[in-house]
């Protein structure tokens, strides 16, 4: 494949990504929640529970960082956090119930955007997009030498 079709390939994937966060970024201020912490909500989502350290591992924070965010989570009651009884020095993570109805909520919302702009595309290009999609994140999951 020709290199300059990777780099078309590489902006489009960064730019559609982008847009979706802008119309995300909008319907989060309405909730008052930041896109920081709707990343951490929906790392929580798929990994419920989980320590901190490994949180910290998959989103790439510094752990100040992380910390901040998990404090106003905590305040919130959107993340419930405890340390393991047999050792102190594990913080675990997990979303309470209303954690995870907010977190569906705008999931919801950006899905609704992707189903809006994919039904004015014919169902068979959706459908290989989905699968052109897929092949790339399995490639890049696999991948040791990225």
């Amino acid at each position: 494949m020709e290199s300059v079709n990777i780099g078309n390939l590489e902006m489009l994937l960064r730019e559609v990504n982008h847009i979706l966060n802008l119309y995300t970024r909008s319907y989060l201020n309405e909730k008052n929640i930041t896109m920081a912490r709707f990343w951490v909500m929906n790392k929580l989502s798929a990994d419920n529970p989980i320590t901190m350290k490994e949180l910290q591992r998959r989103l790439l924070l510094a752990p100040g960082t992380l910390t901040g965010l998990v404090d106003n989570l905590v305040s919130d009651r959107l993340v419930e956090r405890w340390r393991d009884e047999t050792d102190r020095r594990l913080v675990y993570l997990k979303l309470t119930q209303e954690g995870d109805k907010l977190l569906k909520e705008i999931l919801q919302y950006r899905t609704s955007i992707l189903a809006n702009i994919l039904e004015k595309i014919d169902a068979l290009d959706v459908e290989q997009l989905n699968s052109d999609l897929m092949l790339i994140w399995n490639q890049l999951k696999e991948c040791e030498t990225c």
